[in-house]
């Protein structure tokens, strides 16, 4: 019914803010910001999806770039702990 449609709404429009450039994934925020770089396309999927439920949640810093410099942070120690 209608959660569906906006689930596989929401699924849309979050995969195509992922893109790929130079080996590396980043995401575009509504606010125009880019995120990234993450390894794999997997990892900007799943930062993705953090950065959204922490936005829905009202979990997000009253500045972006604090939470910005979290998600970059989180992916360069998974990037140093090896495969």
């Amino acid at each position: 019914m209608g959660r569906r449609t906006d689930i596989e709404h929401r699924q849309g429009a979050r995969s195509s803010r992922m893109y790929e450039e130079g080996g590396s994934w980043f995401f575009n925020t509504r606010e125009g910001t880019v995120v990234g770089p993450f390894r794999d396309e997997l990892e900007a999927y799943t930062q993705l999806e953090v950065y959204i439920r922490l936005a829905d949640s009202d979990l997000l810093p009253t500045s972006e770039g604090v939470a910005l410099s979290a998600l970059r942070t989180r992916s360069a120690n998974s990037n140093s702990a090896g495969p």
